[in-house]
């Protein structure tokens, strides 16, 4: 069955929570954002904010071409980017479950924010903060999908664009002219976790 790009609404919030918690298993979310009621809901109000946000877009794959009778409204995959914006000061970032390891989570943050801040300066950028597949329907072209539409709209924005990859991630984020500029680690469980920070080149075609 053919697969379909559409934007998500703010109905599809439940599902892509769980979307989320069926496709991230590293060590690190499993131990930032164990599958837990809390957690959840945490998830839940973050993406509830970010889809009111004007810069942020969530998009979504189903199965099927709209005008079937055959087509699915469950979502195989989702992703969620931002382009540049200013922050405001009111967007306080919802505060962290304690369920989750706050300690990591702040630990991260820290070191995510300041590679970033390292690698892009103050310029303009759009940024990936989640790609996600279901593990069974991996391997369709829901994630090509995903990524494509990503890069068609940061090429004729003209930005580039950032995102923090994972061991898993990082070989999608390759095809799509994403280049590691850096990476950071966190020690868990005794080894270490090393995301990549990414960049990608607008393209532009002649």
């Amino acid at each position: 069955m053919p697969l379909r790009l559409v934007r998500a609404e703010k109905a599809d919030i439940p599902q892509l929570v769980d979307l989320y918690f069926n496709t991230f298993k590293s060590p690190l979310v499993l131990r930032v954002k164990p599958d837990v009621p809390p957690v959840r809901e945490w998830c839940k109000k973050s993406l509830e904010s970010d889809i009111e946000k004007p810069h942020t877009r969530i998009y979504k794959v189903v199965e099927g071409q709209a005008e079937s009778a055959q087509a699915s409204d469950d979502i195989i995959a989702f992703a969620k980017w931002s382009s540049p914006h200013t922050e405001l000061p009111q967007e306080k970032p919802i505060d962290w479950p304690v369920d989750g390891d706050v300690a990591l989570f702040k630990e991260v943050t820290d070191k995510a924010t300041e590679k970033k801040k390292k690698i892009m300066g103050e310029e303009e950028f759009w940024y990936i903060g989640v790609l996600a597949t279901l593990p069974k329907h991996q391997r369709r072209g829901a994630g090509s999908l995903l990524m494509t539409e990503f890069c068609k709209q940061v090429d004729e924005a003209g930005h580039r664009s950032y995102v923090e990859a994972s061991p898993l991630g990082r070989p999608t984020y390759q095809r799509f002219a994403f280049r590691t500029q850096d990476t950071f680690s966190v020690v868990i469980n005794g080894e270490p976790y090393i995301d990549s920070c990414m960049v990608r080149e607008p393209q532009i075609n002649s």
